[in-house]
């Protein structure tokens, strides 16, 4: 290859990086005046009934999605009894994003028997509800 032509594809290639590099740009400057939509925690199902249990501990997963524009954050995960335990796989959740949430409840831990209900509280960044 002759040192000329070597010259001019070293242009055409700053050039190109130029031209991708003022597109991204552009793009980010026409973003920047418009507004993210916020986090928005989803919980599927809403509740669960275990029905009649055997007096011995049983688990089941919900699914937690992020169907907001922005980043989710899961701050914290609690129970109403330390008969009932919950884990989230991921803390946090981008748009679009699921993760499992792993409930455990044990009633052999509280000596109740008969009817019985537990709550599960998630706080997040979620503005419009920051605890589910």
């Amino acid at each position: 290859m002759n040192p000329a032509a070597g010259r001019r594809r070293g242009w055409w290639l700053a050039l190109g990086g130029l031209i991708i590099i003022a597109l991204f740009g552009g793009y980010g400057y026409l973003r920047s005046g418009q507004p993210t939509a916020p986090p928005h925690l989803a919980i599927t199902p809403a509740s669960y009934d275990f029905g009649q249990i055997p007096y011995t501990k049983v688990e089941t997963d919900f699914q937690i999605k992020n169907t907001g524009g922005s980043m989710l954050q899961i701050l914290s995960v609690s129970t109403s009894c330390g008969c009932t335990t919950a884990e989230a796989s991921s803390q946090t959740l981008l748009p679009g994003q699921s993760a499992r949430l792993h409930v455990t409840f044990d009633p052999r831990l509280m000596g109740e028997k008969g009817e019985i209900l537990r709550m599960i509280y998630i706080k997040s960044n979620d503005p419009s509800r920051p605890e589910a």
